[in-house]
């Protein structure tokens, strides 16, 4: 094993070795790595200490390019809206190609249209021998990156180096610093509107591999395009690569590096967010092609680019096999990763292209609403159609004939899909949808695996069960639902009342589902499947927990709970609870308190106060759909922090 302490454990070879080698050709020498040689009595002198520091640059250089290259932290890029030609860049580092460190100490603004300082960075870099145009009309496409440079400073004494010398003054200091600079991008389509040109140059990046106008001395942080000095879009993951193996897939099989894969669902999310957010023309039902060369290989999709009317679907070519499909959303995270080793989707190939390319869009959502899901359709995936009535010629035969078969049927029979209702609900229960390319494997149904029935402790988790009915007092109730429901039910009801939120959780979680249950007509096993959807969301019985911690009236008082049961707005006093602030909710248990006191207490007063005031909170929230649409859509927002 190599001692620390002794330096570079490197064999070293005399002169006479090194010209043999030299000769033969067997051996590379790296001038960068010159270091001086020190001994007692050598002559120290300004040469041999600048050679010292340029061979620990050298090396620095070296060993930052093995962690990678790109932003390290911070360094984002902000559009100002009220100053259309600046930018704020963020305090962080990155790492350029080169090796070098570029690093911003703190948030700064940079004025795009500071002639001086422009013009004389385009001249000094080299990035134009003359500037051809003033920053004030600056159009076309520009990179945004960093530059390292160094300058000396901080002038000291020379003392003389000969008898007849005399005494100078020299600058003492190196200082490195960052500079911000723009580098014009030469892109083939000059002529065509801004924002096709960002279509154009995303497929040239992303999927040809393109990395024309970025040098290697400089840590491109952004995209811009500039219309006589103005910003028209910014786009950061265009050019932006954050830290991380720059390799390509671990077999070598010619797919992008992670890093600008990544990149490119980010861009693609964050160009995507900006046409649905700025309402662009056709932001709706909109069609990828009018916006995108090129898409990666899963991403977000808008909601509205699928009919739930008749389930067609504009945004992706109509010669494609689309499927759409109802997954939990925790799986979301694990198909994107999946999806990293899968090509991107070209959009400028030919029609006849598309007919090998399948896509599956997904709807997720929590595990409870999947399971009452699965029992209430026939099939937790249903083919959609392409949105093209203009293109008959181009329609494949077997699309012709069902629909022939759907006019035959529709003209003698009056029958209806039993699903249809449910997956328009999906569908409206959302704004943001998902795509995922599949793959194209050749495979056969067969059984790969036998089915193994896991043991467990059924007589224990009974026994709990019942003696939490025994504990809220609903024993008797429950004995009643079970008279009425169906064998199924009564299995879903077991599982429900077993989760640890019931069995640990206040005991007014158990009388409200009791409750609820009760005042079902049918008690089957779909009915009581709804039922657990509204208790099994993430989270469930904190807000309770903080309810109860703030007046623990709630805990003691068994009319208190009862008329909290009795209410049927448990689960949403337990997240309109869970997200007041300590003040609020002192204010609101005090207002939930009087109303669950007296002789005029009754369980409409405590719904209306809820009901209330999650009105006052969000007016858009005051029915059960409306809260409903809440959840989805904080449930995707969540999922979109992954990328």
């Amino acid at each position: 094993m190599s001692d620390s302490t002794r330096g570079a454990a490197r064999e070293e070879i005399d002169l006479e070795e090194y010209k043999a080698l030299l000769a033969n050709g067997t051996i590379s020498a790296d001038d960068r790595r010159r270091r001086p040689l020190w001994f007692d009595g050598r002559f120290l002198d300004a040469a041999a200490l600048n050679s010292e520091q340029n061979y620990i640059l050298g090396r620095q250089a070296d060993i930052a390019r093995v962690a990678g290259v790109g932003v390290v932290r911070g360094l984002s890029v902000d559009n100002l809206g009220q100053r259309a030609r600046s930018v704020r860049i963020s305090a962080g580092h990155g790492i350029t190609p080169a090796g070098e460190m570029v690093m911003i100490g703190e948030d700064i603004t940079v004025d795009l249209a500071d002639l001086s300082e422009v013009r004389k960075l385009d001249a000094s870099f080299g990035i134009a021998e003359l500037p051809k145009q003033t920053a004030i009309n600056r159009s076309g496409l520009y990179i945004l990156a960093l530059r390292p440079v160094e300058y000396t400073g901080h002038p000291v004494a020379s003392y003389p180096t000969s008898i007849n010398g005399s005494r100078s003054v020299e600058d003492g200091d190196i200082i490195e610093a960052t500079a911000i600079t723009l580098i014009p991008y030469p892109d083939q389509t000059a002529r065509v509107e801004l924002d096709q040109r960002r279509k154009s140059v995303a497929r040239e990046i992303f999927i040809d591999g393109s990395n024309k106008g970025r040098p290697t001395g400089v840590l491109p942080l952004a995209m811009i395009a500039l219309n006589l000095g103005v910003i028209q879009w910014l786009d950061m993951y265009m050019v932006r690569r954050e830290v991380g193996a720059l390799d390509h897939d671990v077999f070598g099989l010619g797919l992008a590096p992670r890093a600008l894969r990544e990149a490119y669902l980010r861009q693609y999310f964050e160009q995507l967010s900006e046409i649905t957010a700025g309402g662009a023309t056709g932001a709706g039902r909109m069609t990828a092609s009018d916006h995108f060369a090129a898409l990666p290989a899963a991403g977000p999709m808008p909601a509205a680019s699928i009919d739930g009317e008749d389930f067609t679907q504009s945004f992706f070519p109509t010669e494609m096999d689309v499927d759409l499909s109802i997954i939990a959303d925790d799986e979301l995270p694990a198909l994107i990763e999946d999806s990293y080793s899968l090509p991107a989707i070209d959009l400028t190939l030919e029609s006849d292209q598309f007919e090998s390319t399948s896509i599956l869009v997904v709807i997720p959502v929590s595990r409870a609403r999947l399971r009452q899901l699965s029992i209430s359709l026939r099939s937790l995936q249903r083919p959609l159609f392409a949105a093209a009535p203009g293109l008959v010629a181009k329609r494949k035969p077997i699309t012709a004939l069902r629909t022939l078969d759907l006019r035959r049927l529709t003209a003698t029979t009056s029958s209806v899909d039993p699903d249809a209702t449910s997956w328009r609900q999906e569908l409206t229960n959302v704004e943001t949808l998902w795509y995922i390319r599949r793959r194209n494997l050749s495979y056969r149904e067969q059984v790969v695996a036998l089915p193994v029935q896991l043991g467990r402790e059924e007589a224990a988790i009974e026994s709990a069960v019942t003696d939490r009915f025994k504990e809220a007092g609903v024993t008797s109730v429950v004995g009643n639902i079970k008279r009425r429901g169906t064998t199924a039910a009564e299995s879903e009801i077991v599982s429900l009342f077993s989760s640890p939120v019931m069995l640990e959780g206040s005991s007014v979680a158990v009388k409200a589902a009791v409750n609820e249950i009760n005042n079902l007509e049918t008690v089957d096993r779909k009915s009581v499947a709804a039922i657990s959807e509204r208790y099994a969301g993430s989270g469930f019985g904190e807000g309770m927990n903080r309810l109860e911690t703030a007046n623990p009236d709630f805990t003691s008082s068994k009319k208190k709970q009862d008329l909290l049961a009795a209410s049927g707005k448990l689960p949403e006093l337990d997240r309109l609870a869970k997200t007041l602030s300590p003040q609020e909710l002192d204010k609101f248990s005090s207002e939930l308190a009087d109303a669950t006191s007296g002789s005029a207490a009754s369980s409409e007063k405590v719904a209306a106060l809820i009901d209330d005031r999650i009105a006052t909170l969000d007016p858009a929230a005051t029915t059960v759909a409306s809260r409903s649409l809440l959840d989805s859509q904080s449930r995707v927002t969540g999922i979109n922090k992954i990328v």
